[in-house]
């Protein structure tokens, strides 16, 4: 875990997201639940002493024994929520999340938010998914997929009071270019027709539109 401090007096704790290793056998226990932001990690230590950092999921509990598997079901400890598995060796209508493509976080991130299987195709070894936007997605059985939903589903009903709400999360307000003036900046002084819309120190900051 780093302390990272923005600004002259808000200090925030960051903790770096690292990639589970997908191969590991080893059984980890829930140690610790820490707040990154608006989203809530878990830290596990494993049989070897290492730590390792994972998205938390509803359910989830402190000295909650976790594991990561590429085997089938027959082979698991628990089902509980919270284990790391192949999205392949999983039953119909399962709730999951945090899927893995490719050894990246691709769907079901948020808080809160979560897949649904919909179907197996072991033949063509994929399977048919609910994305939290309702559509329907084909992954491939080798994913990796983290068991139960996202922590803090009321996420959703937080309401920004104020703008210090956000500055204490780290994320600073930002001054449109034509809101200055143009000895600040070369959109400055209501000139809307500058083209192609260029950064503080006159660059091209669109150029690919």
């Amino acid at each position: 875990m780093t302390v990272f401090s923005k600004g002259r007096k808000n200090k925030f704790n960051t903790v770096p997201i690292i990639k589970p290793t997908v191969w590991d056998k080893y059984i980890s226990v829930l140690v610790s639940i820490v707040r990154n932001k608006n989203k809530y990690i878990s830290i596990n230590k494993h049989t070897t002493g290492s730590l390792s950092v994972r998205p938390l999921v509803s359910g989830v509990k402190i000295n909650q024994v976790v594991f990561t598997s590429n085997l089938p079901q027959k082979f698991w400890l628990n089902n509980l929520p919270g284990n790391l598995t192949l999205i392949k060796f999983l039953s119909k209508y399962s709730i999951i999340s945090n899927i893995f493509i490719r050894n990246f976080n691709k769907y079901a991130l948020s808080n809160g938010t979560f897949c649904q299987i919909l179907d197996i195709f072991k033949d063509f070894n994929l399977v048919k998914v609910a994305l939290p936007s309702k559509k329907i997605k084909l992954v491939s059985g080798w994913s990796f997929v983290v068991l139960g939903r996202n922590s803090n589903p009321d996420s959703r009903f937080n309401r920004i009071g104020k703008a210090g709400i956000m500055y204490n999360r780290g994320v600073k307000p930002k001054v449109r270019g034509v809101a200055r003036n143009p000895v600040d900046h070369p959109h400055g002084g209501r000139t809307k027709t500058n083209q192609p819309e260029v950064s503080v120190w006159g660059w091209v900051a669109k150029r690919n539109k």
